[in-house]
């Protein structure tokens, strides 16, 4: 071990190599009664009002699967968006979100358009060379029973994409009906609140940018001004995603990356509030894809090896200056300058590249982990202090955003907090209260902004 490894361990910023990891538990019956009464006209079919243990489990586990089986439908709906938005296969344009919309109601050039770069993909899919988004989409074509040799393979692979791209965007529009009948009540609070749980029913999908991370770090700088946190030893990024091809600010022109873990060890180097070894960062994914590709870093890591991301900014988005000044800033505690990628012609975006040493991506760990129905039985002197969710309770209903709630009130200290982009239900007897929150704009679209609650660990 090194000397600067000894000193970390000192403070308590990395964990014991030799420190085995805690294997995620259920949530006991007596720990989710307070959820059961208080929801108990709302409960989700085949779960009895007052179940027994056995029930419970049994019910949990099936639950499980089901969340879990959502991932699929959201790696379909990444697909998508790198068919619609990716520039890698193609040289045709974008879609815009004025086309994704006017697809909807079959406009003739944005169909041509879409049928052009569908075309264009299943050309690429089978012979992706390195490109692992190609890669990926393969084997998630083959899943679907298309083989390459089929010499009407590319018919195929039109239908299925066709189909999908159908079902996302009719999706898309029945979520922005349920957004605009919110709005016209004329309430914020009912707005925010039906945002919150608004993909209940769609798949799980792992696209992500760097803006929600801007929404965190002025959090975080509020609270410390608030004195509710003072320092971060441990903490936990709860589903950080990939950065595959998201339809707003997401390109495909850089290899897939993981942002919000970096991100959060970040800004809290910048803001003082963890030690100039830390923090330790736990990484809460369902998915596999998330993990192994931390895994992946790791190891890298451990062989002396940085890890680099890619920051795209839109320049056809009017970014408000403090968006810009954080794009600027991002990585600067953690790493430093690199050579960014260029992207390619047609594509009107500003690029910056950190290099992040392995001193920082050490500091990670991975853990599967379903935080609606598990947790990690962490001792009391290795529970966390912060853990951070964007993006990630939208997906469910506030019956489960409940059940997460006391499972995240069990991996906290006393004191700690949760951060989330998602109004989440007060239930008695769960120990975990707003306290306050922040609100930030990113450009000068009125709905591209973010309003990030601060959860407290009674």
């Amino acid at each position: 071990m090194t000397r600067r490894e000894l000193l970390a361990l000192a403070l308590g910023c990395i964990p014991l190599r030799a420190q085995p990891a805690e294997r995620p538990e259920y949530l006991s019956l007596a720990d989710a009664r307070h959820v059961l009464e208080s929801f108990a006209g709302e409960l989700p079919t085949g779960l009895d009002r007052a179940p027994d243990t056995a029930s419970w489990l049994k019910w949990e586990t099936a639950r499980d699967q089901e969340i879990r089986s959502r991932l699929k439908r959201g790696d379909a709906d990444s697909i998508v968006n790198l068919v619609l938005f990716g520039t890698s296969f193609t040289t045709r344009p974008r879609l815009t979100a004025k086309q994704t919309e006017t697809a909807e109601d079959d406009s003739e050039a944005a169909g041509r358009l879409i049928l052009a770069r569908i075309q264009d993909f299943a050309r690429a899919v089978f012979n992706p060379g390195r490109n692992e988004r190609l890669q990926f989409a393969g084997a998630w074509l083959k899943e679907y029973g298309i083989d390459p040799s089929d010499p009407a393979a590319d018919k195929r692979i039109v239908v299925v994409l066709l189909e999908n791209i159908r079902r996302v965007l009719g999706e898309q529009r029945a979520y922005n009906r349920a957004i605009d009948a919110a709005k016209q009540a004329g309430d914020s609070g009912s707005l925010f609140v039906a945002r919150s749980s608004l993909y209940r029913d769609r798949g799980l999908s792992l696209d992500t940018s760097f803006r929600p991370n801007y929404a965190i770090e002025r959090s975080l700088a509020e609270i410390k001004s608030a004195g509710l946190l003072r320092q971060i030893r441990r903490a936990a990024v709860i589903g950080p995603g990939l950065d595959f091809t998201d339809k707003r600010s997401g390109y495909d022109f850089y290899p897939i990356q993981t942002l919000q873990p970096f991100a959060l060890v970040d800004s809290l180097r910048r803001l003082r509030l963890t030690e100039a070894f830390g923090p330790t960062v736990e990484i809460v994914d369902l998915s596999a894809r998330v993990r192994d590709h931390v895994r992946d870093a790791l190891a890298q890591a451990r062989k002396g090896s940085a890890y680099t991301v890619q920051v795209p900014l839109d320049q056809d988005t009017r970014w408000l200056p403090e968006t810009t000044g954080y794009w600027r800033r991002f990585g600067s505690e953690i790493g430093t300058s690199a050579q960014a990628l260029s992207p390619p012609p047609g594509v009107e975006v500003r690029t910056r590249a950190v290099r992040i040493g392995p001193d920082v991506v050490k500091l990670l760990r991975g853990a599967d982990l379903n935080v609606v129905l598990q947790h990690l039985p962490l001792a009391e002197d290795r529970k966390l202090d912060l853990m951070i969710a964007t993006n990630v309770m939208v997906y469910y209903e506030p019956f489960e955003q409940a059940l997460a709630l006391q499972n995240i009130a069990g991996m906290l200290r006393p004191g700690g907090m949760l951060l989330s982009n998602n109004a989440l239900p007060e239930v008695k007897g769960v120990p975990m209260r707003p306290v306050g929150g922040t609100s930030v704009a990113y450009s000068e679209d009125p709905d591209d902004g973010d309003h990030v609650l601060w959860y407290k660990r009674a």
